[in-house]
């Protein structure tokens, strides 16, 4: 999945770039409101059952094909709300030009619905390469699709398009890649079981995407479409980044902690996960802190310099996720949704208070208290891993500790770095070594400060590695004396 996951990134990383110089601000603006809109109406769409079919002890063809019937249902409501009713809205409270997109991009619901069971058998049978290949096919084919458009003059067209092209092959390669074929089966008995388990985390995941979202909302409503274009690039990086570091680890765990009956071993489960993925998440993303400023100047042009600071601040909030996202794994794979909900809400509470009060004075002001609510909120999901799993806040912290402190030491040193360099050197040189000279830090505290910390990291990597990669591991533990 991470191995997929970079290459999608890359692609979809490149296209984004050459979209955002093609279009203006505003443009990206204008559809970024519209995708808000849609990824919010994505979780409704999917209603949990994807993740109640990856839940349920054994594949069954009933059970899978109420929840399909379910989900096509609950699409075209959704479908028809979106067309209807939220997109007048948008343009009576947002912009006008808006209207159109949405509407456009109401199908794509529908779609979503049609794969959501699909998806879930998918992951159920731990088919993540299949996942992983479709994700990559969709993103190539729709990228150029939407450059192509974008160079011909279409504008925000081309993204419009672009979306839309996207969810048609990630449908069909999914129905595909499942090799099943829904019966002509409906249950009520099902349908309660199903609804039972869904409602509370779906009700959960469409708070805590709002609550994700309520800072672009915000920016979209009070400042404008362009302040949220300057936003949604300072972001865009960042979100490609989580799908390459972070929601692998999540969608892997699921499935895997599901399949664990005792609670002391899905605590430890995933608090190895924590461990393991703390270790190269951390400096990723204190370096992508660091570096914002540069490296958007340099792929985005001066033109998109604000994201540069937007990019910072919300870098320096994603360390939390590690915790947070396989805490919220952890309680749904034991059935805990009500804890899954209650922590979307409080999210959604801390976002909405933050968003008020500093959305007026900026996007950078707004980045920054979007990643201070990352900090604020993590003390709850600590809490409440505590009380279903009996493990400390003091061990949940002393997991993750070391590699946050050698992260945060490194975007220290960096930031002071750059005062040093030479102000005429060419941008991408100054970016080369600056990246280098974290990760030589970031190395070297790992290795001679937190040494067990590193053995463990190593010791993990071997024992999930590919064969051909091992001997590479075990050089590296030998040289660090750390076998």
């Amino acid at each position: 999945m991470s191995t997929a996951a970079s290459g999608n990134s890359l692609i979809s990383l490149v296209i984004f770039i050459i979209l955002s110089r093609l279009l203006a601000p505003e443009e990206i603006g204008l559809v970024a409101f519209a995708l808000i809109v849609v990824e919010l109406g994505r979780v409704i769409v999917n209603a949990g059952f994807s993740q109640a079919i990856v839940r349920h002890p054994e594949w069954d063809e009933h059970y899978a094909a109420t929840g399909f019937y379910l989900n096509l249902l609950l699409a075209l409501v959704v479908t028809a709300v979106a067309f209807w009713v939220v997109a007048p809205l948008v343009a009576f409270y947002y912009d006008s030009r808006a209207e159109l997109l949405v509407q456009v991009l109401s199908v794509i619901f529908f779609l979503e619905g049609a794969k959501a069971v699909h998806e879930g058998k998918l992951k159920r049978e731990f088919n993540f390469r299949a996942i992983a290949l479709r994700t990559v096919i969709a993103s190539l084919v729709s990228g150029i699709a939407g450059v192509a458009l974008a160079f011909l003059g279409y504008g925000v067209w081309a993204l419009v398009w672009q979306q839309l092209i996207n969810q048609i092959f990630m449908t069909l390669l999914t129905w595909k890649s499942a090799h099943w074929f829904p019966s002509l089966h409906f249950s009520f008995l099902h349908t309660r079981s199903l609804l039972g388990f869904s409602a509370p985390l779906t009700l959960a995941q469409l708070v805590s995407n709002l609550a994700s979202k309520i800072y672009e909302l915000l920016i979209g409503l009070l400042i404008g479409p362009a302040a949220l274009g300057f936003f949604r690039v300072g972001g865009r990086v960042l979100f490609i980044m989580q799908e390459i570091v972070i929601k692998p680890f999540e969608q892997a765990l699921l499935p895997a902690l599901s399949r664990l009956n005792e609670r002391d071993a899905r605590a430890q489960a995933t608090l190895r996960v924590m461990r393991i993925s703390a270790y190269f998440t951390f400096p990723i993303f204190f370096g992508a802190a660091a570096l914002g400023p540069e490296f958007i100047e340099l792929a985005f042009t001066d033109k998109w310099a604000q994201s540069g600071q937007v990019m910072t601040m919300l870098a320096l909030g994603i360390a939390p996720m590690v915790i947070s996202a396989q805490v919220n794994s952890a309680l749904t794979a034991s059935g805990h949704t009500n804890y899954v909900m209650l922590l979307a809400v409080i999210t959604f509470v801390l976002n909405c208070l933050l968003g008020f009060l500093l959305v007026p004075f900026g996007i950078v002001v707004a980045a920054a208290g979007y990643a201070l609510r990352a900090y604020l909120s993590i003390i709850f999901n600590m809490l409440f891993f505590k009380t279903i799993f009996n493990v400390g806040i003091l061990q949940q912290l002393r997991i993750i500790a070391p590699t946050f402190t050698a992260a945060l030491i490194m975007f220290a040193l960096v930031q002071l770095t750059k005062f040093l360099l030479p102000a005429d050197w060419a941008l991408g040189v100054r970016l080369l070594l600056l990246a280098g000279f974290g990760g030589l830090i970031y190395i070297f505290i790992m290795s001679c400060i937190f040494r067990d910390e590193t053995k463990h990291f190593l010791g993990e990597s071997a024992a999930m590695a590919p064969a051909k990669a091992k001997p590479a591991i075990t050089y590296l533990q030998r040289l660090l004396r750390l076998a």
